[in-house]
């Protein structure tokens, strides 16, 4: 079974006219629906797409519209395959239900469960707008242990937005992932699946495989004392698993080379 993993769309249907700022940098960005358009075109021509996981920051600015539109036009691209998503630091929650999901608009949590022939996903939030870092309550640890629980007979892919290594990253991992490494340890995971820093991370959490995955957008690059540089750049992982084991893992990278805006992000 073959899963795409992407993240961090940033999606806006029209990004605002500006010259300073974040808002600048974005200005300058190329919609991320033609580099995303682009890495979906040439994957069907080479294998077949079992699911789709989307690891947060769907959205630029969580507008309702965004989400819609965004959700018809990869139904329009992927058909009938399986979409799995979390919600990230730029998604808001009540938007999101009612534009993706057309329903009812809600802050709760949105956590997702989909049954594969062979393991289970599970996209847990730990997201909350605003707070670029991520926050979980007590409830949403509950629910989560309740969950692996009843899935344990099964080997289960973990999703999350926020990454959970400090070493990873100069942006910092997730405050939750200590208490969420211990709640996982005693089940079957096969593999945990993040976006969130825009930079492409493997590695291994006590034997489990850990995969973040590039932007769909752009990235930033720490150059110190506060400045970043924001190119244009994205990306995908493409894992290939086999009785619920990550047996192969693609990563592909594109870069243009394309320098955004150079940011003090420290004012």
């Amino acid at each position: 079974m073959n899963i795409l993993h992407i993240s961090d769309i940033h999606f806006r249907r029209k990004y605002e006219a500006c010259d300073e700022g974040y808002k600048g940098m974005l200005a300058k960005m190329q919609n991320p629906l033609i580099p995303l358009e682009q890495c979906l075109k040439q994957l069907q021509q080479q294998t077949v797409l079992d699911l789709v996981i989307i690891s947060g920051d769907l959205t630029e600015d969580g507008d309702v519209e965004d989400y819609r539109y965004l959700r018809e036009w990869l139904k329009d691209f992927l058909g009938d395959t399986k979409v799995v998503v979390t919600l990230g630091n730029h998604d808001i929650k009540e938007h999101f239900r009612a534009g993706w999901c057309n329903e009812a608009a809600s802050a709760e949590p949105y956590n997702q469960v989909e049954y594969l022939p062979d393991f289970t996903v599970i996209a847990f939030d730990n997201s909350c707008y605003g707070h670029a870092d991520g926050i979980v309550d007590e409830q949403q640890f509950q629910w989560l242990k309740k969950t692996l629980e009843r899935e344990k007979n099964q080997p289960i892919v973990l999703v999350t937005h926020h990454h959970l290594l400090a070493h990873q990253s100069s942006i910092p991992e997730w405050p939750g992932a200590e208490r969420f490494l211990q709640l996982i340890a005693p089940y079957n995971i096969s593999c945990i699946l993040n976006g969130h820093t825009h930079h492409t991370f493997n590695d291994d959490i006590a034997g489990i495989p850990y995969f973040t995955v590039s932007s769909m957008s752009f990235v930033g690059e720490d150059e110190g004392d506060g400045l970043v540089r924001f190119e244009e750049r994205h990306g995908y992982n493409l894992y290939h698993l086999q009785q619920g084991r990550v047996t192969q893992q693609t990563t592909e990278n594109f870069l243009s080379g394309h320098v955004l805006k150079t940011l003090d992000m420290s004012k």
